[in-house]
Protein backbone atom coordinates (compact mmCIF):
# COMPACT_ATOMS: atom_id res chain seq x y z
CA UNK A 1 0.00 0.00 0.00
CA UNK A 2 1.72 2.97 -1.67
CA UNK A 3 1.55 5.90 1.20
CA UNK A 4 4.90 8.27 0.34
CA UNK A 5 2.64 9.84 -3.11
CA UNK A 6 -0.82 10.97 -3.61
CA UNK A 7 -2.88 12.81 -6.51
CA UNK A 8 -4.35 16.38 -5.48
CA UNK A 9 -6.53 18.36 -6.94
CA UNK A 10 -6.79 22.33 -5.91
CA UNK A 11 -9.60 24.54 -6.58
CA UNK A 12 -8.92 28.23 -5.93
CA UNK A 13 -10.82 30.65 -5.11
CA UNK A 14 -13.59 31.58 -8.34
CA UNK A 15 -13.03 34.98 -7.84
CA UNK A 16 -9.48 35.02 -8.18
CA UNK A 17 -8.50 36.43 -4.62
CA UNK A 18 -4.66 35.31 -3.07
CA UNK A 19 -3.80 34.48 0.11
CA UNK A 20 -7.18 32.69 0.46
CA UNK A 21 -7.65 30.07 3.66
CA UNK A 22 -7.41 26.32 2.13
CA UNK A 23 -9.73 23.35 3.01
CA UNK A 24 -8.52 19.48 2.34
CA UNK A 25 -11.73 17.02 1.54
CA UNK A 26 -11.06 13.40 2.28
CA UNK A 27 -13.42 10.86 1.57
CA UNK A 28 -13.98 7.51 3.54
CA UNK A 29 -12.55 4.38 2.31
CA UNK A 30 -12.77 3.51 -1.10
CA UNK A 31 -14.54 6.44 -2.50
CA UNK A 32 -12.66 8.61 -4.43
CA UNK A 33 -12.15 12.26 -4.68
CA UNK A 34 -14.81 13.15 -7.27
CA UNK A 35 -17.47 12.56 -4.06
CA UNK A 36 -16.19 15.76 -3.01
CA UNK A 37 -16.54 18.30 -5.95
CA UNK A 38 -19.70 19.54 -4.96
CA UNK A 39 -18.65 20.78 -1.81
CA UNK A 40 -15.19 21.79 -3.15
CA UNK A 41 -17.08 23.91 -5.74
CA UNK A 42 -19.20 25.43 -2.92
CA UNK A 43 -16.11 26.39 -0.78
CA UNK A 44 -14.25 28.01 -4.60
CA UNK A 45 -17.41 30.07 -4.95
CA UNK A 46 -17.27 31.60 -1.38
CA UNK A 47 -14.16 32.46 -1.83
CA UNK A 48 -11.83 29.71 -0.58
CA UNK A 49 -9.68 27.31 -1.28
CA UNK A 50 -10.22 23.72 -1.59
CA UNK A 51 -7.99 20.60 -1.83
CA UNK A 52 -9.02 17.27 -2.86
CA UNK A 53 -7.07 13.95 -2.23
CA UNK A 54 -8.09 10.70 -2.19
CA UNK A 55 -8.10 7.90 0.74
CA UNK A 56 -6.03 4.86 0.72
CA UNK A 57 -8.17 2.18 -1.41
CA UNK A 58 -9.90 5.44 -3.02
CA UNK A 59 -9.69 6.89 -6.48
CA UNK A 60 -6.51 7.54 -7.74
CA UNK A 61 -5.06 5.21 -4.96
CA UNK A 62 -6.82 1.91 -5.55
CA UNK A 63 -4.57 -1.07 -6.33
CA UNK A 64 -7.42 -3.03 -8.04
CA UNK A 65 -10.64 -2.46 -10.42
CA UNK A 66 -13.85 -2.99 -9.70
CA UNK A 67 -15.33 -4.26 -6.88
CA UNK A 68 -13.76 -2.53 -3.82
CA UNK A 69 -13.11 -5.49 -2.02
CA UNK A 70 -11.15 -6.94 -4.51
CA UNK A 71 -7.99 -4.03 -3.16
CA UNK A 72 -8.26 -5.57 0.24
CA UNK A 73 -8.00 -9.35 -1.60
CA UNK A 74 -4.99 -7.83 -3.44
CA UNK A 75 -3.58 -6.37 -0.38
CA UNK A 76 -3.21 -10.17 1.05
CA UNK A 77 -2.18 -11.39 -1.70
CA UNK A 78 0.52 -8.99 -1.38
CA UNK A 79 1.42 -10.31 2.14
CA UNK A 80 -0.03 -7.19 3.58
CA UNK A 81 -1.92 -8.76 6.91
CA UNK A 82 -5.39 -6.42 7.67
CA UNK A 83 -4.00 -5.82 11.57
CA UNK A 84 -3.09 -2.85 13.50
CA UNK A 85 0.28 -2.15 12.33
CA UNK A 86 -1.68 -1.83 9.17
CA UNK A 87 -4.28 0.40 10.24
CA UNK A 88 -1.13 2.56 11.99
CA UNK A 89 0.71 3.52 8.85
CA UNK A 90 -2.41 3.87 7.11
CA UNK A 91 -3.41 6.44 9.86
CA UNK A 92 -0.27 7.92 10.30
CA UNK A 93 0.11 8.11 6.22
CA UNK A 94 -3.14 9.95 5.56
CA UNK A 95 -1.85 12.68 8.93
CA UNK A 96 1.19 13.54 6.80
CA UNK A 97 -0.60 13.13 3.48
CA UNK A 98 -3.11 16.04 4.72
CA UNK A 99 0.29 17.78 6.17
CA UNK A 100 1.87 17.83 2.63
CA UNK A 101 -1.64 18.89 0.86
CA UNK A 102 -1.81 22.05 2.91
CA UNK A 103 2.33 22.62 1.80
CA UNK A 104 1.50 22.20 -1.58
CA UNK A 105 -1.50 24.51 -1.63
CA UNK A 106 0.51 26.96 -0.58
CA UNK A 107 3.76 26.52 -2.01
CA UNK A 108 2.28 26.50 -5.54
CA UNK A 109 -1.09 28.11 -5.47
CA UNK A 110 -0.55 30.46 -2.36
CA UNK A 111 -3.59 29.37 -0.29
CA UNK A 112 -3.67 28.56 3.72
CA UNK A 113 -0.75 30.49 4.63
CA UNK A 114 -2.33 31.91 7.57
CA UNK A 115 -6.13 30.05 7.30
CA UNK A 116 -6.43 25.82 7.39
CA UNK A 117 -9.47 23.36 7.65
CA UNK A 118 -10.03 19.69 7.49
CA UNK A 119 -12.89 18.14 6.32
CA UNK A 120 -13.32 14.57 6.02
CA UNK A 121 -16.93 12.37 5.36
CA UNK A 122 -17.22 8.78 7.70
CA UNK A 123 -14.12 7.51 8.12
CA UNK A 124 -12.32 10.30 6.43
CA UNK A 125 -13.87 12.59 9.45
CA UNK A 126 -11.62 10.47 11.49
CA UNK A 127 -8.44 10.18 9.75
CA UNK A 128 -8.49 14.45 9.58
CA UNK A 129 -9.22 14.41 13.23
CA UNK A 130 -6.09 12.73 13.88
CA UNK A 131 -4.00 14.99 12.10
CA UNK A 132 -5.66 17.73 14.06
CA UNK A 133 -5.68 16.55 17.39
CA UNK A 134 -2.64 14.52 17.21
CA UNK A 135 -0.56 16.47 15.41
CA UNK A 136 -1.56 19.76 15.26
CA UNK A 137 -2.68 19.88 11.06
CA UNK A 138 -5.55 23.42 10.45
CA UNK A 139 -7.39 25.63 12.42
CA UNK A 140 -10.21 23.96 12.00
CA UNK A 141 -12.10 20.51 11.72
CA UNK A 142 -14.80 19.59 9.91
CA UNK A 143 -16.67 16.26 9.80
CA UNK A 144 -19.22 14.77 8.80
CA UNK A 145 -21.37 11.35 9.07
CA UNK A 146 -18.31 10.41 11.63
CA UNK A 147 -16.45 11.40 14.60
CA UNK A 148 -13.05 11.03 16.59
CA UNK A 149 -14.03 8.57 18.53
CA UNK A 150 -11.73 5.76 16.67
CA UNK A 151 -13.21 2.18 18.62
CA UNK A 152 -17.11 3.59 18.32
CA UNK A 153 -16.49 4.53 14.66
CA UNK A 154 -15.16 0.57 13.94
CA UNK A 155 -17.78 -0.78 15.90
CA UNK A 156 -20.54 1.25 13.92
CA UNK A 157 -19.11 0.00 10.93
CA UNK A 158 -18.72 -3.77 11.94
CA UNK A 159 -22.27 -3.25 13.19
CA UNK A 160 -23.69 -1.97 9.90
CA UNK A 161 -21.26 -4.43 8.04
CA UNK A 162 -23.61 -6.34 6.82
CA UNK A 163 -25.47 -3.44 5.18
CA UNK A 164 -23.06 -1.63 3.67
CA UNK A 165 -20.87 -4.70 2.66
CA UNK A 166 -23.18 -7.13 0.64
CA UNK A 167 -22.31 -9.57 2.77
CA UNK A 168 -24.97 -12.19 4.47
CA UNK A 169 -25.25 -10.73 8.01
CA UNK A 170 -24.37 -14.80 9.34
CA UNK A 171 -21.60 -15.01 7.00
CA UNK A 172 -20.35 -11.72 9.02
CA UNK A 173 -21.03 -12.98 11.97
CA UNK A 174 -19.31 -16.02 11.40
CA UNK A 175 -16.31 -14.05 9.77
CA UNK A 176 -15.94 -12.24 13.23
CA UNK A 177 -16.55 -15.07 15.63
CA UNK A 178 -14.41 -17.93 13.71
CA UNK A 179 -11.98 -15.84 12.23
CA UNK A 180 -9.98 -17.42 8.74
CA UNK A 181 -11.95 -20.41 8.55
CA UNK A 182 -15.38 -17.94 7.96
CA UNK A 183 -13.19 -17.32 4.96
CA UNK A 184 -13.97 -20.53 3.18
CA UNK A 185 -17.70 -20.05 2.79
CA UNK A 186 -17.12 -16.18 1.93
CA UNK A 187 -15.00 -17.18 -0.87
CA UNK A 188 -17.57 -20.22 -2.20
CA UNK A 189 -20.47 -17.21 -1.91
CA UNK A 190 -18.46 -14.23 -3.35
CA UNK A 191 -14.92 -15.04 -4.34
CA UNK A 192 -12.05 -13.13 -3.28
CA UNK A 193 -13.65 -9.45 -2.82
CA UNK A 194 -16.18 -11.52 -0.31
CA UNK A 195 -12.56 -13.06 1.68
CA UNK A 196 -11.18 -9.12 1.40
CA UNK A 197 -14.10 -7.64 2.87
CA UNK A 198 -14.60 -10.12 5.74
CA UNK A 199 -10.96 -9.42 6.58
CA UNK A 200 -11.56 -5.96 6.78
CA UNK A 201 -14.28 -6.49 8.75
CA UNK A 202 -11.98 -8.39 11.12
CA UNK A 203 -9.63 -5.39 11.84
CA UNK A 204 -12.54 -3.10 12.17
CA UNK A 205 -14.01 -5.10 14.99
CA UNK A 206 -9.96 -5.41 16.58
CA UNK A 207 -10.29 -1.27 16.10
CA UNK A 208 -13.53 -1.07 18.31
CA UNK A 209 -12.40 -3.41 21.09
CA UNK A 210 -9.84 -0.58 21.42
CA UNK A 211 -6.78 -0.84 24.02
CA UNK A 212 -3.42 0.60 24.60
CA UNK A 213 -1.87 -0.57 21.00
CA UNK A 214 -4.65 1.94 19.57
CA UNK A 215 -3.93 4.86 21.45
CA UNK A 216 -1.72 6.80 19.67
CA UNK A 217 -4.01 6.64 16.34
CA UNK A 218 -7.10 7.39 18.60
CA UNK A 219 -8.56 11.07 17.77
CA UNK A 220 -10.35 11.53 20.98
CA UNK A 221 -7.10 10.55 23.25
CA UNK A 222 -5.95 13.90 21.74
CA UNK A 223 -8.57 16.20 21.52
CA UNK A 224 -8.29 17.94 25.51
CA UNK A 225 -5.08 18.45 24.42
CA UNK A 226 -5.76 20.56 21.09
CA UNK A 227 -4.68 24.11 21.42
CA UNK A 228 -5.35 27.45 20.02
CA UNK A 229 -3.79 28.41 16.13
CA UNK A 230 -0.68 30.47 16.27
CA UNK A 231 -2.79 33.46 15.57
CA UNK A 232 -5.13 33.00 18.80
CA UNK A 233 -8.20 32.35 19.32
CA UNK A 234 -9.27 28.39 19.51
CA UNK A 235 -9.40 25.53 17.15
CA UNK A 236 -12.56 24.41 16.67
CA UNK A 237 -14.30 20.91 16.25
CA UNK A 238 -17.90 21.30 13.79
CA UNK A 239 -19.81 17.74 13.30
CA UNK A 240 -23.04 16.86 11.05
CA UNK A 241 -24.64 13.94 11.98
CA UNK A 242 -27.36 12.08 10.40
CA UNK A 243 -30.28 11.51 12.58
CA UNK A 244 -30.80 7.56 11.02
CA UNK A 245 -27.09 7.12 10.62
CA UNK A 246 -26.64 3.53 12.56
CA UNK A 247 -22.33 4.13 11.86
CA UNK A 248 -22.11 7.37 13.57
CA UNK A 249 -25.62 8.31 15.75
CA UNK A 250 -26.08 11.64 16.47
CA UNK A 251 -25.55 10.58 20.51
CA UNK A 252 -22.21 9.03 19.76
CA UNK A 253 -21.31 12.13 17.89
CA UNK A 254 -22.22 13.99 20.45
CA UNK A 255 -20.54 12.71 23.13
CA UNK A 256 -16.87 12.18 20.74
CA UNK A 257 -17.42 15.91 20.05
CA UNK A 258 -17.68 16.82 23.98
CA UNK A 259 -13.83 16.03 23.59
CA UNK A 260 -12.74 19.21 22.30
CA UNK A 261 -13.13 22.00 24.30
CA UNK A 262 -14.84 23.87 21.35
CA UNK A 263 -17.14 21.90 19.40
CA UNK A 264 -20.94 21.59 17.70
CA UNK A 265 -23.10 19.18 16.41
CA UNK A 266 -25.89 19.31 13.74
CA UNK A 267 -28.38 16.91 12.93
CA UNK A 268 -29.79 16.22 9.70
CA UNK A 269 -33.69 14.68 9.80
CA UNK A 270 -33.74 11.49 7.42
CA UNK A 271 -30.06 11.54 6.72
CA UNK A 272 -28.31 8.10 7.00
CA UNK A 273 -24.89 7.30 6.30
CA UNK A 274 -25.12 9.65 3.52
CA UNK A 275 -28.78 9.71 1.91
CA UNK A 276 -30.46 6.36 2.03
CA UNK A 277 -32.91 5.37 -0.92
CA UNK A 278 -36.11 7.30 -0.26
CA UNK A 279 -34.66 8.76 2.72
CA UNK A 280 -33.87 12.21 1.35
CA UNK A 281 -36.15 15.16 2.21
CA UNK A 282 -38.28 16.53 -0.47
CA UNK A 283 -36.50 19.74 -1.89
CA UNK A 284 -33.11 18.58 0.24
CA UNK A 285 -29.85 19.11 -1.63
CA UNK A 286 -27.79 15.86 -2.12
CA UNK A 287 -25.40 15.04 0.31
CA UNK A 288 -22.64 16.48 -0.52
CA UNK A 289 -24.39 19.65 -1.90
CA UNK A 290 -25.58 19.80 1.71
CA UNK A 291 -21.75 19.33 3.19
CA UNK A 292 -20.40 22.23 0.43
CA UNK A 293 -23.69 24.37 2.27
CA UNK A 294 -22.48 23.76 5.60
CA UNK A 295 -18.96 24.37 5.24
CA UNK A 296 -19.54 27.88 4.03
CA UNK A 297 -21.86 28.74 6.66
CA UNK A 298 -19.31 27.89 9.08
CA UNK A 299 -16.45 29.50 7.42
CA UNK A 300 -18.26 32.62 6.38
CA UNK A 301 -16.02 34.71 8.74
CA UNK A 302 -12.43 33.82 6.94
CA UNK A 303 -13.95 35.43 4.24
CA UNK A 304 -15.30 38.80 4.95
Amino acid sequence: LALGTFEAIVLPPTDGRTGAPAVTLLNGITKGMDRSLPAATALARAGLGAVLIDTPLGGSRRIAEGHPGLDLAELARRGVDLDVPFATRLFDGVAADLAAAFAFAEAEHGLGADRRALFGVSFGCLLSSLAFARDGVGDRLFGAIGHPDLPAMARGLVDSFAQFSGLPPAVVAGGLRLGPVADVAARRMGGEPAVGLLRFARLLAALGRGGRALDGLDPVRFAPEVGAPAGGGDRPAHFLAGALDPVAPPEVVRAAAAAFSTSTVEVLPGLGHGWYVGARPAGAESFERSCGAWLVRHLADWTE
